[in-house]
């Protein structure tokens, strides 16, 4: 096998942490040739505001993920230590509750059936084609009208449960209350990690956008006169950065799919 050979300029450019952002953001407005007057905590501000932006609205600030969780009897806030954007849906692991020992057989033989023949298994021995029924047509057919017929039974059998989460609190509500412990997935999108969105240069794009639009908002009134002979005004540079502002919004929303768009 041959060596992995490594680009030696590949993380050229590469961000480590919020200080090296800082200085990132300095340097594209001008720094140090021109003074650019904005304190470090204005900085953060623009930063903070930035990322929870792009958790929010960009397809590439977070990750659709699965949760294996439990719930209690009792309880209808949990606390969620993972760094959740939204919690979308749940599912619960024995969808069918406690049913009666007749409704389970029912769907015992069901999965016999449909289920397992379409996937080459027979559940009695033998050449599967002996126990596959032909009235869905071919095998994709049964096992399609199998998974039809499951999630009909779900739709009328199973348990459904109202689910609320603040990403500020890291809080999940769920009601009702199980009469048992249950079982359950979440699916949930993840905020991408901070590390990992610095590097994207529509953020960088951004997060310069709005510092330089925050920076300029005090020089509207004048213009100033470099060192080397030139001007910059800063009604002009102000109108600038809200456009490049409004700009990537407009690539972010074209860039994201409608159902990632969280709300709420």
């Amino acid at each position: 096998m041959a060596d992995c050979v490594k680009d030696l300029y590949a993380d050229i450019g590469k961000l480590d942490n919020i200080s090296a952002l800082k200085a990132y953001i300095l340097r594209q407005l001008g720094s140090p040739r021109i003074c650019v007057e904005l304190s470090d905590e204005q900085l953060t501000d623009v930063i903070g505001d930035s990322i929870r932006y792009f958790w929010k609205y960009y397809s590439r600030g977070h990750r659709e993920d699965y949760l294996l969780f439990e719930l209690v009897p009792g309880m209808t806030k949990y606390k969620i230590c993972q760094e959740l954007q939204e919690v979308i849906d749940i599912s619960l692991a024995s969808w069918l509750g406690n049913g009666n020992e007749l409704f389970n057989m029912v769907i015992s033989q069901k999965l016999a059936r449909n289920i397992l023949p379409s996937m080459g298994i027979s559940p009695y021995g033998g050449d599967y084609t002996s126990v596959c029924s032909s009235d869905y047509g071919d095998v994709l057919g049964s096992w399609n009208a199998s998974l039809t017929w499951l999630e009909e039974a779900r739709m009328d059998f199973g348990r459904d449960y109202r689910i609320s989460y603040n990403p500020e609190a890291k809080e999940l509500s769920i009601w009702p209350t199980p009469k048992r412990p249950e079982q359950c997935l979440l699916r949930v999108y993840k905020r991408e990690m901070f590390i990992n969105i610095i590097q994207d240069p529509l953020f960088r794009e951004f997060v310069v956008a709005k510092a330089g639009w925050l920076w300029t908002l005090a020089l509207r009134k004048y213009s100033l006169t470099l060192s080397g002979g030139g001007t910059l005004n800063g009604d002009s540079l102000a109108a600038d950065f809200k456009e490049s502002i409004t700009s990537i919004k407009e690539r972010i929303d074209l860039e994201t799919p409608v159902n990632e768009i969280l709300v709420g």
